[in-house]
């Protein structure tokens, strides 16, 4: 937590609005609200007076809406980012308040953990790039010392394997660590035949079964034991070590684990099984971002339409569903655009073939973000930790979080 609190501005039209997200955030200690106004222009001369950490908008106020406060604090206030509220969830309105300098979007209703963590994570992103001048002496303030809430959990899934799952999941928790100097955590529910382990080349002999050993009495230094230590300090949760050994983890195993690990670390990463069963469709619906990964090849963008309508009929928030394309290179049987096209959702992020740099990374048992951190591979598994943890260079679409009841809708 940082020494000064967060100063936040909020700017809403509807009293009982601003009156609930004052009392709920004066509970935080490190957030201060500083100040409030009813509509954009008086949010505009407030924060031109207030010179807030952070401003809080809705978007459909009387006067001046929120992507026009957000365009005139972008380009007279930049210090003080904003945060955009709204019950409309349409791509064309988060494309809107990204483009006008939004640095995250969150829709309506949103949960008290969810606000909380998205204005640290504002904060920290911004601090970190030294946005806030009078305070670049002062060290980002970690969710690790100051979250009320249980970590990020994102999902990495395909239909069928070899498309490169595992090692895009494995890369974005080590990434994700670099990046934001959080505390992550890289669960492998492949329980058959995970490979995070060899691929990370750890020599562990605990893994997800040592959890159901565990059931009755499972905390915090419990786990510390079970879970192993990966490159950038990340905790990895294994595999069983035998596949007969995976009919032991029940969905109620997989809950307990979550839970625990979800307190330890602020993300949680998931390499998660070809296999919609129980235990994987709970963490979805825990999770806030489902990372569905296709290649450019005609069975896996058919399967990828496959995986997509299964959610959709699960009624996930598609909001929540992020498109990766792998190893995309000049000879693939689809484009972007015809991908795109066929599957009727954005491509999130196209990480290059490089067969060179995955084959190095499978045999070493060391990821290639760290090894070849210049390499386009790297650089696109980095723009994925923007997308899930947008900063203003990487903030488009798909940046919500997931959609829970909260006291915020109307």
């Amino acid at each position: 937590m940082a020494d000064q609190p967060i100063r936040l501005l909020i700017v809403d039209d509807i009293p009982s609005t601003r009156d609930n997200l004052r009392k709920l955030l004066s509970f935080e200690e490190d957030i201060e609200v500083v100040g409030t106004a009813g509509d954009g222009k008086e949010g505009v001369e407030e924060a031109q007076r207030l010179h807030p950490d952070i401003v809080l908008t809705d978007v459909n106020m009387p006067v001046m809406d929120g992507i026009q406060l957000t365009e005139q604090l972008t380009q007279d206030l930049p210090a003080s980012p904003v945060i955009i509220m709204s019950v409309q969830g349409e791509r064309d309105y988060l494309r809107r308040a990204m483009q006008a300098g939004a640095r995250e979007f969150l829709i309506k209703p949103f949960s008290h953990d969810e606000l909380v963590a998205a204005i640290r994570r504002v904060y920290a992103m911004e601090l970190k790039k030294g946005t806030f001048l009078v305070r670049t002496a002062e060290p980002p303030p970690t969710m690790t010392s100051g979250r009320s809430g249980p970590g990020e959990v994102f999902v990495v899934f395909s239909a069928k394997g070899g498309v490169g799952k595992s090692i895009i999941a494995a890369n974005l928790a080590v990434a994700l660590a670099r990046e934001t100097d959080a505390r992550v955590a890289l669960v492998d529910l492949d329980l058959q035949f995970g490979d995070i382990g060899v691929m990370l080349n750890l020599n562990h002999s605990r893994s997800i079964t040592d959890v159901v050993d565990a059931q009755d009495h499972l905390d915090a230094e419990t786990l510390d034991d079970i879970l192993a230590v990966g490159p950038a300090g990340i905790r990895v949760l294994l595999a069983p070590v035998k596949p007969e050994l995976a009919d032991l983890v029940t969905p109620d195993h997989v809950r307990t684990a979550f839970a625990e690990v979800r307190k330890l670390c602020d993300f949680v990463v998931v390499d998660a099984s070809s296999h919609l069963g129980e235990a994987i469709l709970q963490v979805m619906e825990i999770a806030s971002k489902i990372l569905v990964v296709t290649g450019l090849t005609i069975p896996s963008v058919k399967n990828a339409r496959l995986t997509l309508g299964v959610l959709e009929s699960l009624n996930i928030d598609p909001e929540r569903v992020l498109l990766v394309v792998n190893r995309v290179d000049g000879y693939s049987d689809f484009n972007k655009e015809a991908t795109e096209q066929y599957l009727r959702v954005p491509v999130a992020v196209q990480i290059p073939h490089d067969p060179k740099a995955v084959s190095d990374s499978w045999n070493q048992g060391k990821p290639f973000v760290e090894t070849q951190p210049e390499a386009e591979i790297s650089r696109a598994i980095r723009e994925l930790v923007f997308r899930l943890v947008p900063q203003e260079q990487a903030a488009l679409a798909g940046g919500d979080k997931k959609r829970r009841r909260g006291i915020f809708g109307r």
